[in-house]
């Protein structure tokens, strides 16, 4: 009777005996996501199998048309990613939650994190965005050589109005973000979940 680990997907599931019964977790990194307890551990890991499709097959219909997650899934990409980066990114984090309206420039959130300029704001706060995309699943428009844009796993253009499907996010963000004073806003998802999670 010994307890094991196993890879489902992009969860890890722990399994063994649990007083008379055999209990299996999922974990996200060291966040527990989901678990289940059956008379034997393949009943319990079975059952935790189907409890994880289900939840990504929820988390899957719950994007906007954007393609960016519910709060909840932004509220676990947080619990796994924060714990993990430097006091810059964090910092860029709570200067963009912080600000009017959740709108930022990259000038300002370069100033936040003690960087030189707009520009190694944009790199940092893009690869903060990455981390976020990966926990979530995101998928980020493309600049025209085919590289994401990956802040916009946190944040998107305010003038982007999404009853009009034809402005293109990717147009407005490559004609604006160099210029150092675009203005990023927050994605209402992000705000929710950082506003649960109790961040400051």
């Amino acid at each position: 009777m010994s307890y094991r680990t196993e890879k489902y997907g992009r969860y890890d599931i722990k399994s063994g005996p649990l007083g008379t019964q055999w209990g299996a977790h999922a974990y996200r990194g060291k966040v527990l996501v989901a678990r289940k307890t059956a008379g034997s551990r393949e009943d319990a890991v079975a059952a935790l199998r189907t409890d994880l499709d289900q939840l990504d097959e929820l988390e899957i219909s719950g994007r906007d048309r954007e393609g960016a997650p519910s709060a909840k899934v932004y509220e676990k990409a947080f619990l796994i990613v924060l714990p993990q980066v430097s006091d810059p990114y964090r910092n860029m984090l709570k200067a963009h939650f912080q600000a009017p309206d959740f709108l930022i420039s990259a000038t300002r959130l370069a100033e936040a994190a003690g960087y030189d300029g707009y520009g190694a704001a944009n790199l940092h706060y893009g690869k903060l965005g990455k981390l976020i995309a990966t926990e979530t699943d995101f998928s980020p428009p493309r600049r025209a050589n085919g590289t994401e844009i990956w802040t916009c796993a946190i944040a998107r253009d305010p003038a982007l109005d999404t009853e009009f499907p034809e402005t293109s996010l990717l147009e407005r963000v490559i004609r604006n973000m160099d210029s150092g004073h675009f203005e990023w806003q927050m994605r209402p998802q992000v705000v929710e979940a950082l506003r649960t999670l109790g961040f400051r």
